[in-house]
């Protein structure tokens, strides 16, 4: 038995390290798809709750200048105070762009959503001006 531990020695030790690297890979993997997995779902709940978040960037509009809005969804991100944060621009001009975050509220046992948005320079003087 001895003997037979010497003559395998180096291919116990390549073959346990090779496990331990394929344990570590798939370990990535794991995590990777479990990440794609939850910002999809960040991006439903933008898509489901938009009205929230566009009412609220409305309400600076009081021009009625805003024709069209348009989230880029790859900014979507987790925000670590909670919500969610994303990006997007108006009118299809992407220097009008805005930034929002959307929350989850609970009141009384019912969820309830608000939207937050940081608009650029241009955005506020683009909705500031008069016709």
């Amino acid at each position: 038995m001895l003997r037979w531990i010497k003559r395998y020695k180096w291919w116990l030790i390549i073959g346990s390290v090779l496990m331990i690297i394929g344990l570590i890979i798939g370990g990535i993997h794991l995590e990777e798809q479990r990440q794609a997995e939850f910002k999809q779902e960040m991006i439903k709940q933008v898509k489901e709750h938009d009205q929230v978040w566009i009412d609220f960037l409305k309400s600076f509009d009081d021009n009625h200048k805003i024709k069209k809005i348009t989230v880029d969804y790859d900014s979507v991100t987790h925000n670590p105070m909670g919500g969610i944060d994303f990006a997007g621009y108006v009118n299809d001009n992407k220097k009008l762009q805005f930034q929002a975050n959307l929350d989850k509220m609970s009141e009384d046992g019912h969820d309830k959503y608000e939207a937050s948005d940081d608009i650029s320079n241009e955005l506020d003087d683009f909705l500031s001006e008069d016709d």
